[in-house]
């Protein structure tokens, strides 16, 4: 489909979408000024549903009118500041035969894309801007780099980017309307049903040509960076997602939940998907055929095996004079930029405490230790009349008060006696080895050790203190003694009033 075939489209479907919208709200006040010259009571009823219908019409009109531009996020680089990544993607742009963009964005996304801020329907281009995802730096090789942005310039050279202004403020100004009237009456109710079903032809037809776009664009890469380049950035980019997902959820959500963030995070990032661990797991990934079947008629990109394999299909070679090294090497002082793009889009980082990685895995077990121990204490401070402490928690135990110190629901839970009792006694066992820990931890015998799957180990300084399975069992049990437990930890040093109390601490 030819590009002015696209635009014809795209500004027919808008066109279509006025004349609907007025020929609805035309419709309405008619009926409401008909009513009111019969029965002004009649009308004045009616107006409480043609009111909130024509007027959720006339807002998603002035908000084509008024359409505001792209969101600009992320961190703009210079050529001055990043020069090899300038001079490559300046260098696609030639090769592609399109103008370079005139600002170009590191953002926190796994993803890579254009925007042009146009006049007119996309036929006056004001600027050009380009947008690089952080992890895909931290994550391609610079050859899966070239073909990621040779893609997108192919979006330019194809003036793809000129239309997407006309497709999404149709798809913005169709939603806001169905939106508006969902719900309100059986009068706006009805309407959103019209305008729903114009939408499900206007997203069916925009998406088409979205595919189409994206399968160009595929082309232009493979012409420009080789098909084998091409096809393995789109493999990896499944890879890559994965583990920026898991590196996120892991280490970096699991700290912010508890008030901490590391000072460094792509440096770690970049560790993470070399270690040995993490390799077979990677290598199965890229295994594996990328996400296939039929192309959703509302999704904007086809199924990625589909493009993998029109991309193989090309059998472009790839140029010798890309070497085949981490695309880091594209940026200068790279872990400083990645991170500034990555804490721009994170709200609340300046009440976050900072910390080194060699104790942010430690701190951040800490914390949850502690949550997850609080209420244990809590428990055995209500059961003895005093406070939250390590001691509490073993008196209630040797004073027979185990039921007491579970949480509600296990209590609650239907069985007999003993079955109630060994509930208890597993979850308040579970618990109280993590109280142990932590005040283990206090009083300065270990620290934990995380993991690449965030996965954390004790590891204890004092080898004194390998019966603690067997003394915490006693400790449990129907005889009830923690006579032995409680001898072990005073000889460690530690306080038996120690509290899991929830604190940021320094490191």
């Amino acid at each position: 489909m030819f590009v002015g075939l696209r635009a014809a489209l795209a500004v027919a479907m808008l066109a279509g979408f006025y004349l609907l919208a007025l020929g609805v709200a035309g419709g309405l006040v008619v009926l409401e000024v008909v009513a009111l010259r019969e029965s002004p009571v009649l009308g004045l009823k009616l107006a409480f549903f043609v009111v909130p219908a024509v007027f959720a019409i006339l807002v998603a009109l002035v908000s084509i009118e008024r359409r505001r531009d792209d969101i600009v996020d992320g961190v703009a680089i210079t050529p001055s500041q990043q020069p090899r990544l300038w001079a490559l993607v300046t260098e696609l742009a030639s090769r592609v035969g399109t103008r370079p963009p005139d600002e170009i964005r590191v953002v926190a996304a796994v993803n890579a894309a254009v925007v042009e801020n146009t006049r007119l329907l996309g036929l006056v281009v004001t600027s050009r801007r380009l947008y690089v995802g952080a992890p895909l730096l931290a994550g391609l090789s610079e050859q899966q780099m070239a073909s990621v942005l040779a893609h997108e310039l192919g979006h330019y050279a194809n003036r793809d980017t000129r239309l997407s202004g006309v497709v999404v403020t149709g798809r913005d100004a169709l939603r806001r309307v169905v939106t508006g009237m969902s719900g309100a009456s059986d009068l706006q109710g009805a309407l959103a049903g019209v305008f729903a079903s114009y939408a499900k032809v206007y997203m069916r037809l925009s998406s088409a040509i979205c595919r189409r776009q994206e399968l160009a664009a595929d082309a232009v890469s493979a012409r420009i960076a080789g098909s084998a380049a091409a096809a393995s950035a789109l493999r990896e980019l499944h890879v890559v997602d994965f583990s920026w997902t898991w590196f996120l959820k892991r280490h970096i959500t699991t700290g912010w939940a508890v008030g901490y963030l590391p000072r460094s995070i792509f440096d770690r990032f970049t560790e993470l998907r070399a270690t040995p661990e993490l390799a077979p797991v990677l290598a199965d990934l890229r295994a594996q055929d990328p996400p296939g079947g039929d192309a959703d008629p509302y999704d904007s990109h086809p199924p990625t095996l589909s493009r993998v394999a029109a991309i193989e299909a090309i059998a472009a070679p790839t140029p010798a004079d890309w070497p085949d090294r981490p695309a880091l090497a594209l940026v200068d002082d790279p872990v400083p930029l990645l991170d500034r793009a990555l804490l721009l889009a994170m709200n609340g980082v300046d009440e976050r405490k900072r910390v080194d990685w060699t104790n942010y895995g430690h701190l951040v077990i800490q914390q949850h230790m502690i949550a997850a121990t609080r209420p244990l204490a809590q428990a055995a401070g209500r059961v003895r009349g005093g406070q939250p402490t390590l001691r509490a928690v073993l008196d209630a135990l040797d004073a027979g008060k185990l039921l007491y110190l579970a949480p509600v629901d296990e209590d609650e839970q239907t069985g007999g006696p003993r079955a109630r009792r060994e509930r208890a006694r597993t979850s308040v066992g579970d618990a109280l080895g993590l109280l142990v820990n932590l005040a283990l931890v206090a009083a300065g015998h270990g620290r934990w050790d995380v993991d690449w799957t965030g996965n954390a180990t004790l590891r204890l300084t004092d080898t004194g203190l390998n019966d603690l399975p067997d003394l915490l069992a006693a400790a449990l049990a129907d005889d009830r003694d923690s006579t032995d437990l409680r001898a072990v930890l005073v000889r460690a040093g530690v306080d038996l009033d120690f509290q899991p109390i929830p604190a940021l601490i320094n490191a």
